[in-house]
C-alpha cells in the first residue's frame, strides 16, 4: 500500500506552502520520546526546533505515554532543551487519570498495575491503592487463589507500564473486575510496542489491557494515547476550541496519528522514533495515516530559515 498522497515531506513543500503551513497551526502539541529525545540522548536540533515555534509565536505543549519519568525529570530534559515547563504543560497518562477520578468524584479502593512512579502520583494524588503480589508464587492453584482472590472491595484497576507485570497480577485484575460490574477499567498507555532504541522494542501494556477486556467483556477507559476519553480533556485544558489549528508531533503510527485524527488536529510524523518510513507508507488504518511528515524535529529548523529567508 502506498502512503497516502496527502503525507508529505515538510522540506518537499514549496516556500509558499510552508509558509501556508506555518500559519495554519498556534499550538504545537509534541511527544517526547522518540520526538525530543531517545530514551537515553537528545534529538539533534530539537533545541532549536523548539525555540523557533515559539519566537513564531506558537504555544507549545507537550504529550507522552510515558508516566514512568516522573515530572522532575521531563522539567530537567526539557531545560537542557531550553524551555521552562509547569506541571499543566504536560499530559501523561499518570496526570490524566487523576483528572478523571477527580471528575467522577470516585472514591474507594484501586487496584493498579504501575511502577512505583506511577503509582505514587495516584497516592499523592490522595487515593488508596493496592498491588502485587510482587514475589513469586508457589505453583500450587491453593497457593495462589488464596493470594490472589481476596475480599478487597476494589472500585476501580487501573493498568500502565508495569515492568514487574506477572500473571497473578493478572488474575487478581481480572477477578476484581468480575466482581463488581461497576468496578472502574482505567488503562493509561495502550502501547503494545515501546521503542526504546533503533533495533530494540520491549512489549507494551496494551496486551495486558486486552487480555483485561477480552477476559471480563468491557473495555477499558484509555487515558493515554490514542484514547477518546483522552482528547476531551486535552481540548477543554488546552482551549483548543478549533481543532484544525493544532499542530500534533509525533513519532508513532497507531498512538500518536491516530490519537491527532481522533482530535481532528493536523499531524506530523517523525521519522526518529518508532516508526520507519516503510511502515508510514503500509500504515493500514487511515487514521494513522500523517498529513506531513519529516525525519526529525530538526527538519523544522530548515523550514523555519526557508521562510524567513
Amino acid at each position: 500500500m502506498a502512503k497516502s498522497p496527502g503525507s508529505r515531506h515538510i522540506l518537499q513543500l514549496s516556500q509558499e506552502q510552508a509558509r501556508h503551513f506555518i500559519d495554519s497551526f498556534d499550538t504545537v502539541l509534541l511527544d517526547c520520546d522518540g520526538v525530543l529525545w531517545t530514551v537515553f540522548d537528545a534529538i539533534p536540533g530539537a533545541d532549536k526546533a523548539l525555540q523557533l515555534l515559539q519566537t513564531h509565536g506558537k504555544r507549545v505543549k507537550f504529550i507522552t505515554n510515558n508516566s514512568v519519568r516522573p515530572f522532575a525529570s521531563y522539567r530537567q530534559q526539557l531545560l537542557a532543551l531550553g524551555l521552562d515547563v509547569q506541571e499543566s504543560d504536560i499530559v501523561h497518562p499518570a496526570r490524566s487519570i487523576v483528572q478523571y477520578l477527580r471528575a467522577r468524584q470516585f472514591e474507594g479502593l484501586i487496584y493498579c498495575l504501575g511502577t512505583e512512579q506511577f503509582k505514587g502520583s495516584l497516592r499523592e494524588a490522595g487515593y488508596q491503592l493496592i498491588d502485587g503480589p510482587h514475589q513469586p508464587l508457589p505453583e500450587s492453584f491453593r497457593e495462589i487463589i488464596a493470594t490472589v482472590h481476596d475480599d478487597a472491595p476494589v472500585r476501580a484497576v487501573i493498568v500502565d507500564v508495569d515492568f514487574n507485570a506477572n500473571y497473578p497480577k493478572l488474575m487478581r485484575a481480572e477477578m476484581y473486575l468480575r466482581r463488581r460490574a461497576d468496578c472502574l477499567l482505567i488503562a493509561g498507555a495502550s502501547d503494545k510496542t515501546i521503542h526504546v532504541r533503533d533495533g530494540c522494542e520491549i512489549i507494551g501494556p496494551g496486551w495486558f489491557v486486552e487480555m483485561l477486556e477480552r477476559a471480563v467483556g468491557r473495555r477499558a477507559v484509555l487515558l493515554g494515547k490514542p484514547g477518546y476519553q483522552l482528547r476531551a480533556g486535552v481540548v477543554q485544558e488546552y482551549g483548543l476550541e478549533c481543532p484544525g489549528r493544532t499542530l500534533l508531533v509525533g513519532d508513532m503510527l497507531a498512538q500518536d496519528m491516530r490519537f491527532g485524527a481522533l482530535c481532528g488536529f493536523q499531524k506530523l510524523l517523525v521519522l526518529s522514533g518508532g516508526t520507519t518510513q516503510e511502515q508510514m507508507e503500509q500504515a493500514a488504518n487511515s487514521l494513522d495515516e500523517p498529513d506531513y511528515h519529516a525525519d526529525s524535529v530538526a527538519d523544522l529548523v530548515r523550514l523555519f530559515e526557508r521562510i524567513d529567508d
